[in-house]
């Protein structure tokens, strides 16, 4: 069975949401999405596509979670603790909620037991805000040694459930010890995910050819538009991430899935 997983705290219903539930529906026998406080329409909706709700706080009790910590911290132990104790999926996509377009099935993407995370095409040193992120989290020596590499985004992990499990174990490890060192950061997620990988690179996929595009720092690609056959600067992702970034084709998804 192949599982995409998300984390909701505190959503209404809005267009995004539309595009992510009805595009993720055509590629995986089960969609889930751990949330809280979510209002009644958005519930509803949720409902209405058979995407299967997780109670956020229900795990928080029985595991003990701290729900004052940032959501972004949240949602790594949200994923850790429900790949570990309650799916039983084969394959898993642990990724973001409202800017995340599906159009190919990306399951098709794992061919090893590693677990697959996802480059912004983008280097850490010519990013100010995952810059800033990673000298907070860790230290200036810790940037140097990871400032040369791509961004990975921490919204995007595949692969099959037992090495995403592994992964999303270290980086609650890892988390730990940042909030130890300087208290509930609001985002701590992607820079353990860059520093638990790049330290230990043998361990993981890298996806860099825009299988999962990330859009962050593309505002100005060129996009061609055309239903289930969207290209970015010539390539056709399986994933779009962080569509919102090019109006037009944010525009495009939500006339196509509104």
């Amino acid at each position: 069975m192949n599982e995409i997983v998300t984390f909701g705290q505190g959503y209404k219903l809005n267009p995004g949401i539309k595009v992510f539930v009805k595009s993720a529906k055509k590629f995986c026998d089960k969609l889930t999405i751990i949330c809280s406080q979510l209002d009644t329409e958005l519930s509803e909706f949720l409902k209405k596509h058979n995407v299967n709700i997780v109670s956020a706080s229900e795990l928080a009790n029985k595991f003990n979670v701290d729900i004052s910590l940032s959501p972004y911290t949240l949602k790594v132990i949200y994923f850790y603790l429900y790949a570990k104790s309650i799916s039983d999926s084969t394959n898993v996509y642990m990724c973001d909620f409202t800017d995340i377009y599906f159009q190919k099935n990306l399951f098709n993407l794992i061919s090893t037991d590693k677990p697959y995370v996802t480059s912004e095409n983008f280097l850490i040193n010519k990013c100010q805000t995952n810059t800033t992120w990673i000298n907070i989290c860790y230290n200036h020596d810790i940037y140097g040694l990871l400032n040369r590499y791509e961004i990975l985004n921490g919204g995007s992990i595949l692969g099959r459930r037992e090495g995403v499990i592994s992964l999303l174990k270290e980086m609650c490890l890892d988390m730990t010890q940042i909030i130890s060192r300087i208290g509930n950061y609001q985002n701590i997620d992607q820079a353990s995910l860059n520093k638990v990988v790049y330290f230990d690179k043998f361990r993981y996929n890298i996806l860099s050819n825009f299988e999962i595009a990330n859009l962050a720092h593309f505002g100005n690609a060129e996009v061609v538009l055309k239903s289930d056959n969207v290209k970015i600067n010539g390539k056709q992702p399986f994933v779009i991430h962080q569509y919102d970034v090019i109006k037009q084709l944010e525009q495009f998804l939500y006339d196509e899935f509104n």
